[in-house]
């Protein structure tokens, strides 16, 4: 299994890296979900702990309801990224299924001071699976509502299918990451060039 935590949050967004839990390995697309002990990785890198404060059965048990709903959700983050890679406009199919799962959370709100005294509203998940699936959403929306469609984009090497949002000051950013895609990239061009230049 690919253990780099890295490959976990590259996407830069929460849910894009549920988005990018299906990915190339091996020249062929793999559903990392479906790996033993990828959705503890996967819960780990992205800090979302609703699950791991929970010990023994019932923390199984949770995690069994949680993965049906996550496979869900993500088919809906990939129908979003599938506009955003054809024209980058939302089509009315992927919002009437972000609202739908907007409508599933069952959240609730606390009042919190910081340690400045200042008093702030914080919403949180009602459960450990609402704890977990609440964050993918709102950062669903959130990034939709302040990134520009054409930040958020799939990475260019041929035998890559991550997205990722560009935070970059130029705009330009090509891959998942460098030390990836972009070094296998620059490999195989600095081999292409050597075959070329030995004819």
């Amino acid at each position: 299994m690919d253990k780099s935590p890295s490959r976990n949050v590259l996407g830069g967004a929460l849910w894009i890296n549920l988005a990018n839990t299906v990915r190339m390995r091996e020249h062929r697309v793999t559903d990392m979900l479906e790996e033993p002990g990828y959705l503890d990785e996967w819960l780990h890198d992205n800090e979302l702990h609703g699950l791991n404060n929970t010990a023994g059965a019932a923390s199984a048990a949770r995690r069994q309801d949680l993965l049906p709903e996550l496979l869900r959700l993500r088919g809906v983050c990939r129908l979003v990224l599938e506009d955003l890679d054809h024209g980058g406009a939302l089509s009315d199919e992927a919002f009437a299924a972000m609202e739908a799962e907007a409508s599933r959370l069952d959240v609730a709100l606390r009042a919190e001071r910081d340690a400045q005294g200042l008093p702030h509203l914080i919403t949180y998940g009602q459960t450990a699976v609402q704890g977990v699936l609440y964050p993918i959403v709102r950062s669903l929306f959130e990034t939709l509502a302040s990134v520009s469609s054409d930040r958020i984009r799939i990475c260019e090497h041929d035998d890559c299918i991550l997205h990722f949002v560009d935070t970059s000051k130029s705009g330009k950013r090509r891959w998942c990451s460098m030390d990836t895609c972009g070094n296998r990239h620059k490999a195989a061009e600095f081999y292409a060039k050597k075959k070329q230049r030995g004819h």
